[in-house]
């Protein structure tokens, strides 16, 4: 899975460019954001921008505890990474355990340059691309991800399982719940 986020990060990067949106030069951990997150970690505000993103790093982590990603996928993680990946993108890594994939959740804030007909292109360039109802204003499913769209904020869930069989319910589930902490 860590092949289809550094796919959806060069993607971003590359709409980012398009859009002549400023974006850093390369991933850089976000100051406010902790390296690891505990087990009994819960979302909060401390690092969690309710603004429009501009100029700040939102601590992805933050917004979804490694204890709660971990009952909403039914895979156990050990700890939580947060990065600012470009200007407006703030990602958290949930590092999987016995062998398990990781679990990847970017926040695409409005200054971003992504935009949903970007993650569209992304998705269909990797297969079929089903809508999903009843995750944020609108949400969509592909090969490698699910992703949706919470006012000006788009939310991308990779390595949750199952996008690939067709089961898109956990990624689901971390989606509603990433959007519950961002409101």
């Amino acid at each position: 899975m860590r092949i289809t986020a550094v796919l959806l990060t060069a993607t971003c990067l590359a709409a980012v460019a398009a859009s002549a949106t400023a974006c850093s030069s390369g991933s850089k951990t976000a100051a406010a954001a902790p390296t690891t997150a505990g087990a009994n970690s819960s979302p909060g505000s401390s690092g969690v921008s309710s603004g429009s993103g501009s100029g700040q790093g939102l601590n992805a982590c933050a917004l979804l505890s490694i204890t709660r990603a971990s009952s909403l996928t039914g895979r156990h993680y050990s700890a939580a990474k947060a990065q600012v990946i470009a200007t407006g993108q703030d990602q958290c890594t949930y590092k999987g355990t016995a062998g398990a994939s990781d679990l990847d959740v970017i926040v695409c804030q409005p200054d971003s340059g992504v935009t949903w007909q970007t993650l569209t292109s992304v998705l269909k360039g990797t297969g079929t691309v089903t809508n999903v109802s009843g995750v944020g204003d609108r949400a969509m499913v592909g090969a490698i991800e699910l992703d949706a769209q919470a006012g000006s904020r788009l939310v991308a869930v990779l390595g949750a399982g199952g996008t690939l069989t067709g089961d898109h319910s956990a990624a689901a589930a971390v989606a509603k719940a990433v959007i519950a902490a961002l409101h």
